[in-house]
C-alpha cells in the first residue's frame, strides 16, 4: 500500500474496473447496438479518430509504439521532468494542460512506452537489477502524472471513490500486464528492499518527494537515491523541527518497516525507532540531526502544484 486514512490503509478491489483507454471494446461496443448495419464498418476508424484527436490536436491518452523498440529510452520523459519541475520539484501543471512544447504529448508517449515495454516483458532491455528498479520507478511516477491528466487536474490526489480510488483500485498498464498503482509499489518496489525508493516515488501531492530534473538511470541510481534521500529530509515537507523533537511525514510511518529493516540490513542491529532508522540517510543541514523525539507530521495531498 502507499496511503492510509486515518491511520486505516486504503484497500485493493479485486474487482475494479479495466483502464478506460484499453482498447475500444469496453468503451465504444455499446455504439454497435444504436448505429445502422449498413454503417458499423465505419465505427471503429471513428473511434480511432476521436482518440487520436481528430482536429488535429495533441493525443489525450498514451500512445504506444507502432514497433516495439530495439532499447527501452527515457527520452520522452526527460522532456517533461526538464520542463515542467520547478527547482524544489513541484509540478507546473499549466504547461501540461497546454501542451505547451509538446510536454503532454511526450508523457503520453513515455506512459505508451511503458504499457508496451517493462522488465517483465522484455528483461533482454534492462540488463542489471539498477536498471530495473529505475524503470519501475519512472514508470511509477509517470503513470501518476498521467493520472492526473485523466482525473482532469484534481484539487487533492485522493479523488475518487473510495477516496484513493487512483492508487487502489484504477488500473493502468505496464509491459502489456495491468495492475493498480499500490500493487506495483508492493510487488516491484517494495520488494527490491531498498526503503530509499520512497524518496524517489512521487504521487503528485504536496507532501511527496520532490521530482528531479531529469530520469531515474541504472547508471547511476545508486548517488541518486542518495541524493534523493539527503535532499528530502532535509526539506520542511519531510521534516519540521519542535524544540528538541521533530515532526517527520506520514510517509515514513506507512512504510516504518522498510527503512527500520533497511538500517538492520546496513548495521546488523535493530534501529530503536524510525528516528534512528531515518539516520543513515540524512545531511548535516537536516532537522533530524540531534532530535530526541519524534511525532507524526501528516501529509498534504493536494496536488503538487508550485506554492504560490
Amino acid at each position: 500500500m502507499w496511503f492510509e486514512i486515518g491511520g486505516t490503509e486504503v484497500g485493493r478491489d479485486e474487482g475494479t474496473k479495466a483502464r478506460r483507454h484499453e482498447g475500444t471494446k469496453g468503451r465504444y461496443g455499446g455504439v454497435f447496438h444504436f448505429v445502422p448495419p449498413c454503417l458499423r464498418a465505419f465505427v471503429p476508424y471513428l473511434v480511432l479518430a476521436l482518440l487520436s484527436g481528430c482536429g488535429g490536436g495533441p493525443p489525450t491518452v498514451p500512445q504506444r509504439p507502432a514497433v516495439i523498440p530495439q532499447a527501452f529510452s527515457d527520452a520522452d520523459w526527460a522532456k517533461v521532468l526538464s520542463a515542467v519541475v520547478t527547482p524544489d520539484g513541484y509540478v507546473k501543471w499549466n504547461l501540461i494542460q497546454n501542451d505547451q512544447d509538446g510536454v503532454r504529448e511526450s508523457l503520453l508517449n513515455y506512459v505508451g512506452l511503458v504499457e508496451a515495454v517493462s522488465p517483465d516483458n522484455h528483461p533482454e532491455m534492462f540488463a542489471t537489477d539498477q536498471y530495473r528498479l529505475a524503470y519501475w520507478i519512472n514508470a511509477f511516477n509517470a503513470t501518476c502524472m498521467y493520472a492526473v491528466i485523466e482525473h482532469d487536474y484534481p484539487a487533492v490526489m485522493l479523488a475518487g471513490t473510495p477516496p484513493g480510488a487512483i492508487f487502489s483500485q484504477e488500473r493502468f498498464t505496464f509491459g502489456g500486464q495491468t495492475t493498480t498503482l499500490n500493487d506495483l509499489v508492493a510487488k516491484k518496489l517494495e520488494s527490491a528492499g531498498d526503503a530509499r525508493v520512497f524518496f524517489a516515488l512521487n504521487v503528485c501531492a504536496r507532501s511527496c518527494p520532490p521530482l528531479r530534473w531529469s530520469p531515474y538511470d541504472g547508471a547511476v541510481l545508486e548517488a541518486q537515491l542518495v541524493d534523493q534521500g539527503q535532499r528530502y529530509l532535509s526539506d520542511p515537507r519531510a521534516a519540521v523541527r519542535e524544540g528538541a523533537t521533530v515532526k517527520v511525514n506520514d510517509l515514513f510511518y506507512l512504510h516504518r518497516q522498510a527503512f527500520l529493516a533497511g538500517f538492520e540490513k546496513l548495521f546488523g542491529v535493530k534501529p530503536t525507532g524510525i528516528l534512528e532508522a531515518l539516520q543513515p540517510y540524512v545531511q548535516s543541514d537536516s532537522l533530524i540531526v540531534g532530535a530526541t523525539g519524534v511525532e507524526k507530521l501528516g501529509f498534504d495531498w493536494s496536488l503538487n502544484r508550485p506554492p504560490r
